[in-house]
């Protein structure tokens, strides 16, 4: 009898990689071979890859895009770098652009 913690269908695990449908029984999906289940880090709950909250501690399971992205642009140091200031540069002129734009119209 499967765990109270799996979430799954009635006819499978639905692969989140290649939406291959696979018996509730593994932990690979049988066509792409990747991992069906992963380890929560906060209680150890074995957890459907689709899931994005632990049923049992309701911890988040995956990280937002937006925040591997500010990990990535502002690492540690507290600097600017030269592309972080030519990315600003860009977006401001882009905002700036844009509300002229929008205020020529009227």
């Amino acid at each position: 009898m499967p765990s109270k913690n799996l979430v799954q269908g009635e006819k499978g695990l639905l692969c989140p990689k290649c939406t291959h449908l696979n018996p509730g029984d593994l932990k690979l999906c049988e066509y792409c071979n990747s991992q069906l289940f992963v380890k929560c880090k906060k209680c150890g709950a074995k957890v459907q890859r689709m899931i994005t909250k632990c049923p049992e501690c309701h911890h988040r399971m995956h990280k937002s895009p937006f925040r591997k992205l500010k990990r990535r642009l502002f690492r540690k140091s507290q600097k600017i770098t030269l592309g972080q200031a030519a990315i600003m540069m860009a977006v401001a002129y882009g905002a700036y652009k844009a509300i002229t734009m929008a205020a020529g119209k009227f």
